[in-house]
């Protein structure tokens, strides 16, 4: 998982250099690893690690913003996560136990990244992450990993498409 990490953040650090943001994009990297791999393993994301990793988030961009001068990339942001979040938060109502409450709360954070670096990241984040969760669920059912009644973890798929957004936007 740390090479996986390592990697993830040389690929940031190359694709945005070395601006004031790129540590947030680095933890976002970091956290993302740690949370894909433990989604994946006990369908869980947990508060103890969701929680600090969005008040990190924010603390990190919020600190880039203070250095650039990027307050609108900063609001965008933070309203990227609270869009993101409602959204979520309105699937997990509307159909229960299709995305959990660990999914809503990892929205904001996806959300917040994705929201800063402007609306074409936000929809590919939004969009993408189904994706990716549908060709991961054709490939594992291909492979028989997965049947048609096998729990999916949709963290991993959100993750992914956030840490594509700063590679693809």
């Amino acid at each position: 998982m740390a090479v996986l990490a390592g990697l993830l953040c040389g690929l940031m650090a190359w694709f945005i250099g070395a601006i004031a943001v790129l540590p947030a994009f680095c933890y976002l990297a970091v956290m993302g690893v740690l949370l894909g791999a433990i989604d994946a393993r006990h369908k869980l994301l947990p508060n103890r690690l969701v929680l600090p990793f969005l008040v990190g988030a924010l603390v990190l961009l919020g600190l880039g913003a203070a250095v650039s001068g990027a307050w609108l990339q900063l609001l965008g942001g933070l309203l990227g996560g609270a869009a993101l979040f409602a959204l979520y938060l309105a699937m997990a109502l509307i159909k229960p136990g299709g995305i959990g409450l660990g999914d809503v709360k990892l929205a904001a954070i996806v959300g917040l990244y994705a929201g800063y670096l402007g609306f074409d990241a936000w929809l590919l984040v939004l969009l993408g992450a189904f994706l990716l969760n549908a060709v991961a669920i054709v490939v594992l059912m291909l492979a028989k990993v997965l049947n048609r009644n096998s729990d999916i973890p949709f963290g991993p798929a959100m993750i992914a498409a956030a840490l594509l957004a700063p590679l693809l936007a």
